[in-house]
């Protein structure tokens, strides 16, 4: 196993830095495609996954070591008590400098299997604020800390909003023809998360974890 895709190690968790462009789980189509758990247990067997992150996204995660652990943590996920934050690139230069996303969330809300913004959908929020802008490449600088956990949550906020993120080849509504083909150039897309804070299971107290911004403006 890659030895710098572990970030801590403790008797109740794992913390690892994911890259871009790889299964947090085994995927339902392919099962033979590798993936992050499978890579973790070579090290540590007994770790359970807590949460996700997209195959595109790279960034911290957490697994539980033991069964207290998974429940303890598993918990904090579900009641929103988990500080999470990521770094964006996204096109565009928002007119805001700190904008909260409140829209219903419909999971597989379309053909494409994308999360749209309906009525039919659950309520979300995330706060974005605009770090730095690069007028010339028409880019942003974003970070997003997402306050609920429906998947491709920011991606979508984002995407309403007029502000798509760079390489993203899913969610790409209203780009020009330009900033479709600078997606499809893009090494990766870019989305980090950088940034995860909650309450450790066996000391009870508020701990933190943070990564490098693996990419620029530039």
């Amino acid at each position: 196993m890659e030895t710098n895709l572990i970030v801590h190690v403790d008797s109740s968790f794992v913390i690892v830095n994911k890259p871009a462009g790889l299964l947090t789980i085994q995927d339902g189509y392919e099962k033979n495609k590798i993936h992050l758990n499978l890579i973790i247990k070579e090290q540590f067997p007994e770790i359970m996954t807590v949460h996700r992150l997209d195959k595109e996204t790279s960034g911290l995660m957490v697994f539980a070591r033991n069964e207290q652990s998974h429940r303890f943590l598993n918990s904090q996920f579900e009641s929103r008590n988990v500080i999470k934050k990521y770094w964006v690139i996204c096109h565009n230069i928002p007119e805001w400098h700190e904008y909260l996303a409140q829209f219903p969330l419909l999971v597989n809300g379309d053909r494409k299997h994308r999360t749209i913004v309906s009525p039919r959908g659950k309520y979300s929020e995330t706060t974005f604020l605009r770090i730095d802008s690069d007028t010339s490449k028409n880019i942003s600088l974003v970070e997003a800390r997402p306050h609920s956990g429906y998947t491709h949550q920011i991606r979508a906020h984002l995407s309403h909003l007029g502000h798509s993120i760079v390489g993203d080849n899913l969610y790409n509504k209203g780009l020009s023809r330009e900033q479709q083909n600078s997606n499809l150039v893009a090494d990766r897309m870019k989305l980090h998360a950088y940034y995860l804070e909650f309450i450790h299971p066996e000391t009870n107290q508020r701990i933190s974890f943070s990564t490098e911004i693996p990419f620029s403006l530039n």
